[in-house]
């Protein structure tokens, strides 16, 4: 997949919210032709990567803007300890094309963060909704990380509100 990520403005209802296009690969489609279901946590993956880094690795990322996580203390790693995720429309795949995953932070805990993510296809049509919590642990011990005031006012600085998905009164709907 290719795609570097690049802050977004004004571009969802997310102000802040940082964005990376995917490719589309023709392994990522099941026998009826579109994004397999399974894809879809692949792309948030690969999102959450490229917008929020590794905070065990700052160094493998471009210069410029660096990743959220990298502002973590070190000796810190993530883990995914939570995802949901809304289907709202069928991806077909057409060769060539590209996803935009835009992505923020939703919520800040003591020693966790939830993520929002917003999949549209190259048509700018709305196809997935998704949050996902990632739960900071310590290298040295594997238990949980309590974030230190400036790493709060790190990801608060990302902070807007989560996706609404249907069952708690979004209007997304399956198209």
């Amino acid at each position: 997949m290719s795609g570097s990520p690049e802050t977004l403005t004004g571009s969802s209802d997310s102000s802040g919210a940082l964005g990376v296009r995917l490719q589309l690969r023709w392994a990522d489609t099941d026998a009826y032709g579109h994004v397999n279901n399974v894809t879809w946590v692949r792309y948030l993956e690969e999102a959450r990567v490229r917008l929020f880094g590794l905070p065990d690795r700052p160094q493998e990322f471009a210069a410029g803007r660096p990743p959220v996580f990298s502002g973590l203390r070190p000796g810190c790693y993530t883990v995914t300890a939570a995802q949901r995720l809304e289907y709202v429309r069928e991806l077909p795949y057409r060769g060539g094309q590209e996803v935009l995953v835009e992505g923020w932070v939703s919520r800040v805990g003591a020693s966790s963060v939830d993520l929002s993510f917003r999949v549209t296809d190259d048509n700018g049509e709305l196809c997935l909704l998704a949050d996902t919590t990632q739960a900071v642990r310590e290298v040295a011990t594997t238990t949980s990380h309590r974030f230190d005031e400036a790493e709060l006012a790190l990801l608060r600085a990302h902070l807007a509100e989560p996706n609404i998905f249907r069952r708690d009164g979004g209007t997304s709907r399956w198209v």
